[in-house]
């Protein structure tokens, strides 16, 4: 039996073909996929504790296997009541049959006891995102397998500007080389999906080079988007917290890929951020943090109109020791 879990589609997706390829090299085995949110878990294991009738062993892929979180997923089907089922089969499990368990989450709750269970009796892999070098080296061989031709520095704006997610990745590379063989500069910034975490980042960026111009630009160019004042507030707070935090970590002798482990972000974005970190201390970036709430609070109060709020009091953000 194994687990995979993580956010990334197509890290999932190659885990799982390498299971795949190692238990059923030759493709001789039937093979079910189900959902967890979807199909009746007794039917799944009632499956999985039939012997196959048409070939050695069977295979059965479980998606959506969100029983190990805590989320809270609307499902078609209330699996719960027979969870015990499950942790009695993972106990005595039928040899004949392979299961893989798919989540497509980062976390998992290690509170529950089926997750115990699982992580006791499975074999588990976490589709882990891929590192900066990692993802350079990917880019650079999918664009050179499709007959493509880029330079290292648009690579390495490719990273900065997407998420570190292969499925998104691969998708925005597919949609650039249909364009033009030849990635340039502007086929990038004409044609790659803006998203929303880049852009936030872009903001944090220009007050680590105190770049007041651009970003009051970004500013506004997010407001055009449709993202309202108290939102964009939020988002920014969130991703200086963020910043702050990185500060503190590099001091705490963490490396960059330890950095981005503990929070989660993207390891380029650490490194971009320490590029510029000798600008930014932990005492001003807990006044900004400050100022930010402060904003906030008296939008939402109403003795701050929101249409003056992202010029005036943002400029203050600049003056901040």
């Amino acid at each position: 039996m194994f687990l995979i879990y993580g956010e990334d589609a197509f890290l999932i997706k190659m885990q799982k073909n390498k299971i795949l390829k190692k238990i059923n090299p030759d493709n001789e085995y039937d093979l079910q996929e189900y959902s967890y949110l979807e199909d009746s878990l007794l039917t799944i294991l009632n499956d999985a504790n039939t012997i196959p009738l048409f070939s050695e062993k069977r295979i059965i892929i479980i998606n959506d296997s969100y029983f190990i979180t805590e989320e809270k997923i609307k499902t078609k089907v209330d699996n719960k009541e027979y969870l015990t089922h499950l942790m009695e089969y993972l106990l005595t499990p039928n040899p004949s049959t392979f299961i893989i368990f798919i989540c497509p989450v980062n976390n998992i709750s290690n509170r529950l006891k089926i997750t115990k269970k699982m992580l006791e009796l499975t074999s588990v892999l976490k589709a882990t995102n891929l590192s900066y070098n990692e993802l350079t080296k990917f880019i650079d061989n999918y664009i050179v397998k499709n007959n493509g031709t880029i330079k290292q520095n648009l690579i390495n704006k490719i990273v900065e500007y997407l998420p570190n997610n292969l499925y998104i990745i691969k998708n925005e590379l597919k949609k650039l080389l249909l364009i033009d063989k030849v990635i340039t500069d502007d086929l990038i910034e004409n044609n790659m999906t803006k998203y929303l975490d880049t852009d936030i980042f872009k903001l944090v960026d220009d007050l680590l080079k105190n770049d007041l111009n651009n970003f009051l630009i970004n500013y506004h160019y997010l407001q055009e988007r449709g993202l309202s004042s108290i939102a964009l507030l939020a988002l920014l707070t969130n991703s200086v917290i963020f910043t702050r935090d990185i500060i503190v970590l590099s001091a705490l002798k963490k490396t960059p890929s330890q950095i981005a482990e503990i929070l989660q972000i993207h390891p380029f974005r650490v490194k971009k951020i320490a590029e510029h970190m000798h600008n930014f201390s932990i005492k001003k970036a807990n006044n900004i943090i400050k100022e930010l709430f402060w904003i906030d609070y008296n939008i939402k109060k109403g003795i701050i109109r929101k249409e003056i709020s992202s010029d005036l009091y943002l400029i203050k953000l600049f003056d901040i020791n």
